[in-house]
């Protein structure tokens, strides 16, 4: 069921691996033919991806991993995604355990020449322990199902279901239950027969329904008289509106709640209910008149019950109080403290919460929150360092390890770098409608002149009114070419026309501006794809609003799925960076940044 199970070291050193069947290199993507645990690494470890749950999709498998801080191990188990395999937490928990407690040594001398390390046969414990509990625990919830009685469709209202009638009953094994079920269904049958029977002895009519009775018919004026048949009819509402006839006086004096006359019953009743429940009894001292005991008498009181409990005397660093937070004091001088989650947690929480103050998403905060987590979990704190320092200092590694670009970019040296392939340098900017696409690549063109690269922009948006004619004006400004074919034309051909074009007259570069389209548009998406897939641009990048906050996560996820959808996998070409715009509208939230490199 296992394809691959791999021990490193954060440092790149394998310690034990053991391969099941042979990996398949990565087929598309930025990966594209290295070794799965190498993408995984690349992709997924170094820029603290993976989230709370430590899983990763890499082609058909599925990656698990988990992590032992204090020796510096990652732990990974890899298997084919199409079977879910319900052991592999418990695995890795265990594989994790027995690592350690067998090689802290000699990982801890470094001693190269042991590795790898021989940790085959405990393995083999840990794998069947763990398929062992789960199948234990499938089991257990499939009794527990076969348990479950349904109700009977003949049972009448109001009547005890069987597990009703066998509360009480004890607990019998699985035959007595099944037989306890077919007796109460028997008699389910049995009662629904006998009342079929007694509506046919009555004339299989049932009751029936009284006929209504008109008000007319009562003779009482306030609608206490009966009918004409003796049947009671309903009181007539009186509005007192001062539409009605006057009150009699015997209805003033039952309205007159003022006129009554209180002999004190009700309040001797209710002041000795309260005497009985808050004042001590005869004998009996009051809480209040109790002489408080003194606290050198509490401290021995609970030094003797800690002592009998335990059967040991409580010294300086016993568990008291005191003695924890001496004890706290002395390992965080002396860098012996062990990060826990508990002392973690009201730190990274607070940390969220600042993280989605600035912008960033829910789901994105929660992740590098767990992610920090996992990092600093079982970690020693450093001499006279805080917690709170701890995380800090992990956060900031984990957001400059995401920020920092996996390739070059120096869009200058890859231009000139570009030259000798005689072909010019392609970039395609794309991204919803109004985000400033045609803007920004007037802004890098400008960028380029200003540098002495020839440019050239081809206008590939044919379906919006105006945007040739947008462009042409930044052309014009801008003192480059543009192409145009107008409007209503296949964009790919149009941008494939534009690097032929940018070929035969020795340009360096071609920006080529596309439509604007909304990620869920599946037509204009696979337009865009076929663009992708017949020029194969240099750089792809995704223009989108620094303003609009997590939906700017769903627009780069939905234009990525599409690229890896409609293009083939052999071909497969991603997003290769963000342009943000409309950067000065949002202060400093600008955690829209970080969650979209982080999800992209």
């Amino acid at each position: 069921m296992l394809d691959h199970v791999s021990v490193f070291s954060k440092s790149g050193v394998v310690l034990w691996q053991k391969s099941m069947a042979k990996l398949k290199p990565v087929v598309g993507g930025s990966s594209k033919g290295m070794n799965v645990v190498d993408a995984l690494i690349s992709n997924t470890l170094l820029e603290e991806k993976g989230g709370s749950d430590r899983s990763a999709e890499i082609d058909s498998y599925m990656l698990r991993w988990t992590l032992a801080n204090e020796l510096e191990l990652v732990f990974v188990v890899i298997y084919q995604k199409l079977i879910p395999l319900l052991y592999i937490e418990d695995l890795l928990e265990g594989m994790k355990a027995q690592f350690v407690k067998l090689f802290a040594a000699e990982i801890k001398a470094m001693n190269a020449s042991t590795y790898p390390l021989p940790f085959d046969e405990p393995f083999e414990k840990c794998l069947r322990k763990a398929q062992r509990k789960a199948l234990d625990v499938k089991k257990e919830v499939a009794s527990k199902r076969s348990l479950v009685t349904p109700p009977s469709p003949n049972r009448r209202k109001g009547q005890p279901t069987p597990d009703e009638d066998d509360v009480g009953e004890g607990e019998g094994d699985d035959d007595e239950a099944a037989a306890g079920g077919e007796q109460a269904e028997f008699k389910n049958m049995m009662s629904a027969r006998a009342a079929l029977a007694e509506r046919a002895a009555s004339g299989g009519g049932g009751k029936r329904r009284p006929k209504k009775t008109s008000s007319k018919e009562g003779t009482g004026g306030d609608g206490d008289e009966g009918g004409k048949n003796g049947k009671k009819v309903k009181k007539m509402t009186q509005w007192h509106d001062g539409t009605a006839k006057k009150l009699t006086k015997k209805q003033k004096e039952a309205l007159n709640r003022s006129a009554k006359d209180f002999d004190g019953n009700e309040d001797d009743a209710q002041l000795a209910e309260y005497q009985a429940k808050f004042l001590p009894e005869a004998g009996e001292v009051a809480e209040w008149e109790e002489e408080e005991p003194d606290l050198e008498d509490e401290d021995e009181e609970d030094e003797d019950d800690e002592g009998g409990e335990g059967g040991e005397a409580k010294g300086w660093f016993g568990k008291s109080a005191v003695g924890s937070f001496l004890k706290d004091s002395l390992d965080s001088a002396t860098g012996n403290k062990v990060l826990t989650a508990e002392e973690l947690a009201p730190v990274l929480d607070a940390m969220r919460q600042q993280l989605i103050s600035k912008n960033v998403a829910s789901e994105i905060a929660l992740n590098i929150t767990e992610t920090v987590k996992a990092t600093l979990v079982g970690q020693k704190l450093a001499s006279f360092t805080r917690v709170k320092t701890m995380v800090t200092q992990a956060l900031k590694s984990a957001v400059m390890r995401v920020l920092t670009p996996k390739k070059s970019t120096d869009i200058l040296h890859e231009i000139i770098s570009n030259r000798r392939s005689g072909k010019p340098y392609t970039i395609v900017f794309v991204g919803i409608n109004g985000v400033g696409k045609s803007t920004s690549l007037a802004k890098v063109c400008y960028y380029l002149k200003q540098h002495n690269i020839k440019v050239m922009i081809a206008a590939c948006d044919t379906f919006r009114s105006g945007a040739v004619e947008q462009l042409r004006s930044h052309a014009r400004c801008l003192d480059v070419p543009l192409f145009e074919k107008g409007y209503l034309k296949d964009p790919g051909e149009v941008a494939k026309a534009a690097i032929d074009e940018g070929t035969a007259n020795g340009f360096d570069v071609v920006l080529v501006d596309t439509a604007g389209r909304m990620q869920n548009n599946d037509k204009l998406m696979r337009e865009l794809a076929k663009l992708v897939q017949i020029n194969d641009p240099n750089l792809l990048l995704f223009v989108g609003e620094a303003l609009v906050g997590n939906d700017g996560i769903d627009q780069l996820l939905m234009f990525n799925k599409a690229l890896q959808t409609y293009i083939p996998r052999a071909q497969a070409h991603e997003v290769d960076g963000i342009v943000l715009t409309k950067f000065d509208t949002i202060d400093d939230k600008v955690g829209g940044l970080r969650a979209r490199v982080g999800s992209g």
